[in-house]
């Protein structure tokens, strides 16, 4: 081969050999992600990223693992390239408007009149890029619910949007429109919406959850357990319910024996990728511990919630209280 062509031969296998290499760091910090080791996951990640700038799957990650450790801040930056590197993405276009989201949440009202437009329009895109994107259009439907008028929200498009969620999935169009009844405090209307949705899909947890969530915020704590009571009972296999029912115990230390029971239960069952993970188990059952004056049994599971996923802030909290 002449020289010419070796030098470029070998130019080409060196790009691809890093380009290889940057692939194996991202899907490395990528499974790391998904086991919720966040900071080995920020590391292999941040990596990728510096060996390829533009591997926009890793900034993506990076941006999640970022997020996941509560850390806003960092994660916008990675998330705005990831959507300058794959524009075309409706996932990246929604996980930077739910960044942006969360941001504007915890800011002043200045910061919020600023970020608004911006979490709106990442919303808008998302679906634009996706129609089918269902999740996307559950976020942009929060965004009309909960945003004043001034800074774009409107019942009216909630509404709309509620109507093109059904259409493509019937169990979340449930849940759009109980999320909108639930809004306006018609808390009944959003319980029966939720019920028909339960019966419609009994092999289904979500409609239960969507239920209890609305008995935990209004701190009635009946209400809270008798969905997942009903959904237990006509699916006694399954265990992320116990969890369910254990992180209800938790909150409201009413059940604490039987809370405590599911969640031990749990943490010897190996839950799958959307499944509640281990950490959160261990966090709720520090919690019943606790409750219960078990101090020590609420130590170990705060210490050993905290080396799984040091993000824990509440296991931080409760550790301090148990030592």
């Amino acid at each position: 081969m002449p020289t010419g062509r070796r030098a470029f031969a070998a130019v080409v296998a060196s790009a691809l050999g890093a380009a290889t290499f940057a692939s194996g760091g991202t899907d490395e910090g990528i499974r790391l992600f998904d086991e919720r080791r966040l900071s080995e996951s920020c590391a292999a990640l941040r990596a990728a990223v510096r060996d390829d700038p533009g591997d926009g799957r890793a900034a993506y990650y990076l941006g999640r693992a970022l997020m996941a450790e509560d850390d806003l801040e960092a994660a916008r930056p990675w998330f705005e390239r990831a959507v300058a590197l794959d524009p075309g993405s409706s996932e990246k276009h929604q996980w930077l408007g739910r960044c942006l989201g969360f941001m504007a949440a915890r800011g002043s009202f200045l910061k919020q009149t600023s970020l608004a437009p911006k979490v709106r329009r990442a919303f808008e895109k998302a679906v634009e890029l996706d129609p089918d994107n269902v999740e996307a259009r559950l976020d942009l439907l929060e965004y009309y619910v909960q945003a004043p008028g001034i800074m774009g929200g409107s019942h009216e498009k909630a509404r709309r949007e509620a109507r093109e969620i059904a259409r493509r999935d019937r169990m979340r169009g449930y849940r759009a429109e109980g999320r909108i009844e639930d809004h306006e405090k018609r808390f009944d209307v959003a319980l029966g919406l939720y019920a028909r949705a339960a019966a419609e899909f009994p092999e289904q947890i979500e409609p239960a959850l969507w239920a209890s969530n609305i008995g935990v915020a209004r701190k009635n704590y009946a209400l809270a357990f008798e969905p997942l009571d009903a959904f237990l009972a006509r699916n006694p296999g399954n265990m992320p319910v116990r969890f369910h029912i254990g992180r209800v115990a938790a909150v409201s230390g009413q059940r604490l024996e039987q809370g405590e029971d599911f969640l031990r239960a749990y943490l010897a069952w190996q839950p799958g990728r959307d499944d509640p993970q281990r950490p959160l188990a261990l966090a709720r059952l520090g919690q019943i511990c606790e409750k219960r004056g078990d101090r020590a049994a609420a130590l170990r599971a705060y210490e050993e919630a905290l080396r799984l996923d040091a993000s824990l802030k509440d296991c931080r909290e409760g550790l301090k209280r148990s030592s």
